[in-house]
């Protein structure tokens, strides 16, 4: 459904379905690969020309329908690839994949992924504290009702509601930011993770050397069983989504036809109804909210895929292929759709008057 020409779009970004594409996915595999055979070769583990010769690789030259069928009959991409990139590579076939295994190039690729991933949601959430932020600058003098349990409690400040919505997207952005700190690591450890093909500190000196080429931090001994760090960027990508699923939802709130003290800017056709041609639904933030009630729940299922058995268990692993991709490409659509609302928001100042008690109209008693 994520991927319905119609839909689409309605759910994620371009850019962040670019990101978790196909080719953008074997493509990062690949460059894991190439990065390995340079570092190797610079380490003198393998010649140059074998490294010169893997780097010149392209996604473009593997079948893809024998790389599916590899898949179904193997269970892992990666071998499929090993064996079509190798083909290509003649007396340097050896030196593909060259003391490594497939997890190897997944979790590493991952973490390439999520990086660039995490960059792009960064921009858009920088985007929508700005609407926000200038919303509030305009809104500094507006009164409204504040309302508690669903009832009107005393007046406040418009812009002290926006505060509120802006300071929570700041700890949610600082928390994910935190995260990747923790989450973004290179995965170079061999069969069990211990880097056993290697000698003496070799394998050490490789893991480290990819890791700055690809700019991941390095975890020792290894993460292939130890998923924290994943769990921890997901985590925190659905709880931003949480804040925009609360956010958009008391937007919509606000904007309904008792209410009707907020509204999307109104474009002709936008929000119509089949049955009813007077209604404007609120569509921005009625899919900001479900986007990001849709992105906090797929989050949720990552702690589940963290319980790993000894030193590898594909059953929860092959389950990260999915919750990891969706949980960015959701975040992306609900952070989008939050920018919109923002983008279009139109305050009905006189509606928000109008619901204050007259006992409370004086200044003295609306600021204190």
């Amino acid at each position: 459904m994520l991927e319905f020409g119609l839909y689409r779009d309605c759910f994620s970004t371009r850019d962040m379905r670019v990101i978790w594409s196909e080719h953008s996915t074997i493509s990062a595999w690949l460059k894991v690969e190439q990065t390995l055979a340079r570092c190797q070769a610079e380490a003198g583990l393998i010649p140059n020309d074998a490294a010169r010769a893997i780097e010149a690789l392209s996604p473009q030259m593997l079948d893809k329908d024998q790389m599916q069928a590899d898949m179904l009959i193997v269970g892992r991409p990666i071998v499929g690839l090993i064996q079509q990139m190798r083909e290509t590579l003649g007396d340097h076939a050896k030196y593909f994949h060259f003391r490594a295994t497939t997890q190897d190039i997944m979790d590493t690729a991952l973490a390439m992924q999520m990086k660039i991933g995490l960059a792009e949601i960064g921009l858009d959430v920088q985007r929508l504290l700005t609407l926000l932020e200038q919303q509030i600058d305009h809104h500094r003098g507006t009164m409204m009702m504040g309302r508690t349990n669903g009832q009107h409690a005393v007046p406040m400040c418009f812009a002290t509601k926006l505060q509120v919505w802006k300071s929570e997207l700041v700890r949610r952005q600082n928390a994910i930011d935190d995260a990747a700190q923790r989450g973004l690591n290179v995965q170079i450890g061999g069969p069990v993770g211990d880097l056993r093909a290697y000698d003496n500190d070799d394998g050490s000196q490789i893991k480290r050397a990819v890791a700055h080429a690809l700019g991941l931090g390095v975890i020792n001994p290894h993460w292939q069983n130890a998923r924290d760090g994943i769990a921890d960027i997901v985590t925190a990508l659905g709880a931003l989504c949480a804040t925009i699923c609360k956010i958009s939802h008391n937007v919509n709130l606000l904007s309904s036809t008792d209410i009707a003290e907020i509204a999307e800017t109104h474009e002709t056709g936008r929000g119509a109804s089949s049955a009813m041609a007077h209604k404007q639904n609120q569509r921005a933030s009625e899919f900001g909210e479900a986007v990001g009630r849709l992105g906090r729940q797929r989050a949720e299922q990552i702690g589940e895929l963290t319980l790993h058995q000894h030193e590898r268990s594909g059953g929860v692993w092959i389950g990260e292929w999915i919750v990891v991709p969706e949980v960015f490409l959701l975040t992306s659509g609900a952070v989008h759709w939050a920018g919109k609302l923002f983008g279009k928001l139109e305050v009905d100042t006189d509606s928000m008057r109008r619901k204050i008690p007259k006992a409370a109209t004086n200044t003295e008693t609306l600021m204190h």
